[in-house]
């Protein structure tokens, strides 16, 4: 029965919005990060595509793409998003729309001066929005132009400061509680360029974490970025002797666990995770490992449909955005249970509020609490 819930809660959907006067269908699903299908910030940067048109314009994590529905049928349309299942709702509704779009990768050379206006729906974390600008703005033609959107609340006073530090001068607007920012690229770069002593934030660049010998590539926007969280730190502590062990790291982040997992004698290890810069980072980190990175979104499954584990490892998010939301450590928990062999061990750590035995012992037969401090607590789940 938790196998049927899980995929009945994961189908996508579909929701209508109007745009420039035209009605669009926009794909879903529950469990994104955005609270609906579309955003004001997105619908906003879709009108000002509207009433500005361009020869090529990328899209920086833009909700649904939706400016892509709304330009000239010979637009050159380019779209980037970090999250695997935004991505996933992007490539759904321009499909519907019969709208075509070159996907770029932050893991392949960004391009430089390849288009001539960028949309930005601006990430809630400072260092993140900074790693969009400085990609934006290497991505821009000479006198090209930036068009950024965030809620008031959520930071979007920031953005005009920001870009004006990067572009010279920027204007700012308000409408629908959210801030919009505009900027023209100069023909020739301000000396010094900002944030470059920021690793991580301009392209191909990023930090390194030190972690028991290992040295793991971290940028700005990773879960835990340039650290070690405290519960995946327990969680490694936890970890016994993996020799020979096939593991699977749901949500790898910049790969600390899956590192010690290597370090604790597993054989193999696979790693998915919904942030592609997470998944550039890993790809780094064990670029000489018997490690299989994967970006995707654990809700659409797994790329290694057919693969059982011996052990699952996971700090899994429970919250999207700022709402609580325990639909990923379902999805999680359910797709250890699907991929692991009789006797296989799910070892977890989860904040300390978090009520996960039930949960758990809905898929495993064994469950127990194996570690504990006021903030966090350690399961092992074993499956029957």
């Amino acid at each position: 029965m938790g196998d049927l819930q899980h995929r009945a809660a994961v189908r996508w959907q579909s929701a209508m919005v109007t745009l420039a006067g035209q009605t669009h269908r926009i794909a879903w699903r529950a469990g994104l990060p955005a609270a609906s299908s579309t955003t004001p910030a997105a619908q906003l940067l879709a009108e000002m595509c509207a009433q500005h048109p361009a020869q090529r314009l990328l899209l920086l994590d833009v909700t649904a793409a939706l400016p892509a529905l709304v330009c000239a049928p010979a637009t050159q349309v380019h779209v980037h998003m970090r999250h695997a299942g935004m991505a996933q709702a992007a490539r759904r509704t321009l499909d519907t729309a019969q709208r075509t779009a070159q996907w770029w990768r932050l893991d392949a050379p960004w391009p430089v001066a390849s288009v001539d206006v960028v949309y930005i729906e601006a990430n809630l974390s400072h260092e993140a929005w900074l790693r969009q600008l400085a990609h934006a703005y290497t991505a821009l033609v000479p006198g090209g132009q930036l068009w950024a959107a965030a809620p008031n609340t959520a930071g979007g006073k920031r953005l005009v400061h920001d870009a004006q530090l990067l572009f010279g001068a920027a204007r700012g607007s308000s409408k629908a509680h959210q801030r919009v920012v505009h900027a023209i690229k100069p023909a020739h770069d301000i000396n010094p360029l900002p944030w470059t002593d920021i690793a991580g934030v301009w392209p191909q660049t990023s930090q390194t974490l030190d972690v028991s010998g290992r040295t793991y590539t971290s940028v700005p926007g990773v879960f835990a970025h340039g650290r070690l969280d405290v519960g995946s730190a327990l969680l490694c502590d936890q970890l016994p002797d993996l020799s020979g062990s096939r593991v699977l790291d749901l949500g790898g982040g910049i790969g600390v666990l899956a590192g010690t997992a290597l370090q604790r004698g597993a054989a193999h290890v696979d790693v998915i995770d919904v942030d592609a810069s997470a998944v550039w980072c890993m790809q780094q980190t064990f670029a000489r490992d018997d490690v299989r990175v994967a970006w995707g979104d654990v809700l659409d499954g797994l790329p290694w449909s057919e693969a059982l584990y011996d052990v699952v490892i996971s700090n899994p998010p429970f919250h999207t955005g700022k709402r609580t939301d325990d639909s990923m450590v379902r999805a999680f928990v359910s797709t250890a249970a699907g991929h692991q062999r009789p006797g296989g061990t799910l070892w977890l750590v989860a904040n300390a509020f978090l009520a996960y035995g039930p949960l758990l012992e809905s898929y495993y037969a064994q469950v127990s609490r194996v570690a504990e401090t006021p903030a966090f607590v350690v399961w092992r789940a074993v499956k029957g």
